[in-house]
């Protein structure tokens, strides 16, 4: 088992993730990256109260909230210019509404809850290949900000121009993230953690036949103007056994998500996914990707979510385009 380190990909994908997500939050008129979150307008949105309903807050399958008159924990890493904004109690009690209902909605990566999801995607390729994708997903939480996530995948794929075997169906490679939330406030929230990849697949073509792991970062804040939270989620996969005789997959991928609550139920996103492949000499390729989502009782919501290739349709992970339905069950952390 070999691991092949290469510092040259950290020096340059960590700053581009970094870049990208500062030059978004200046493009959309969030000022300085002082990662802040400001409070909803008071109008132009439906049924924003300024509080959830009482029945609602009850059984509300968010993360635990702070005891009351507690003060947010102090950034013990975070230079000053990403230090978020000191808000005042009003923006503070917004800040704090929308992420419960973020966590709620299961649309915040970085929210410790719990959570069963059955998604399925039809996703077509180039060279008229197809492929259908469904996935079951299980979020456990620990506590207020540990989270152990593991993804279940079925994959039926289509080729006509393959040689030999133009078709396979079955279990591919199960994936797991462990991770913490090192800094949590309404208004800002990190979680650092390692991404996983086992080749459990029960086919040779619907697995990478190769252990891969690797470090995943996430933040969330609030864009002010926007009355919506900006995501960004870093990750990236090193081959570090497996078959020798399949190729190895070396690949980061940075994800900006712009999600916006209209009101106590809806929730629409927009997503946008930047990938790099090592092994092919950094080619690259992107998706975009929009949702909308309805919690429709309880715990319980549903989305839908087509997306299309914007370049780089051949790199792993990229399509023509796809459509992708799901439902979630959000439960409390323990």
């Amino acid at each position: 088992m070999e691991f092949s380190w290469k510092p040259d990909v950290w020096l340059v994908t960590i700053p581009l993730a970094f870049t990208i997500t500062g030059v978004l939050s200046m493009a959309l008129g969030t000022g300085s990256l002082d990662l802040a979150w400001a409070q909803e307008p008071s109008t132009g949105r439906q049924e924003s109260e300024s509080a959830l309903p009482a029945e609602q807050d009850q059984d509300m399958p968010a993360e635990r909230k702070p005891e009351p008159g507690t003060q947010p924990e102090k950034p013990r890493i975070l230079p000053p210019r990403l230090r978020p904004k000191v808000l005042t109690p009003e923006e503070h009690a917004e800040a704090e509404r929308l992420k419960q209902l973020g966590a709620m909605f299961g649309t915040d990566p970085t929210a410790i809850v719990g959570r069963v999801q059955l998604s399925s995607q039809y996703v077509a390729l180039s060279n008229d290949a197809r492929l259908s994708d469904s996935t079951l997903r299980v979020d456990l939480p620990y506590r207020n900000n540990w989270l152990l996530r593991v993804d279940l995948p079925f994959l039926r794929w289509i080729d006509p121009n393959r040689m030999g075997t133009t078709s396979a169906e079955g279990m591919s490679d199960l994936a797991a993230v462990a991770a913490w939330r090192a800094y949590n406030t309404p208004e800002y929230a990190v979680l650092i953690g390692v991404i996983s990849t086992f080749p459990t697949g029960s086919d040779n073509t619907l697995s990478t036949g190769k252990y891969n792991v690797g470090p995943i970062l996430a933040t969330a804040r609030f864009l002010p103007r926007w009355q919506s939270f900006l995501f960004g989620v870093f990750q990236h996969l090193t081959s570090v056994g497996g078959d020798p005789a399949r190729k190895d997959i070396e690949q980061t991928q940075a994800t900006l998500q712009v999600n916006t609550i209209w009101n106590q139920r809806t929730w629409t996103t927009v997503q946008g996914v930047l990938r790099i492949d090592w092994e092919r000499h950094a080619r690259s390729g992107m998706t975009l990707e929009f949702e909308a989502g309805r919690n429709v009782i309880g715990r319980w919501g549903v989305y839908g979510r087509p997306g299309v290739g914007l370049w780089g349709r051949d790199v792993g992970g990229g399509y023509l385009w796809n459509f992708e339905v799901g439902v979630r069950y959000i439960f409390p952390s323990f």
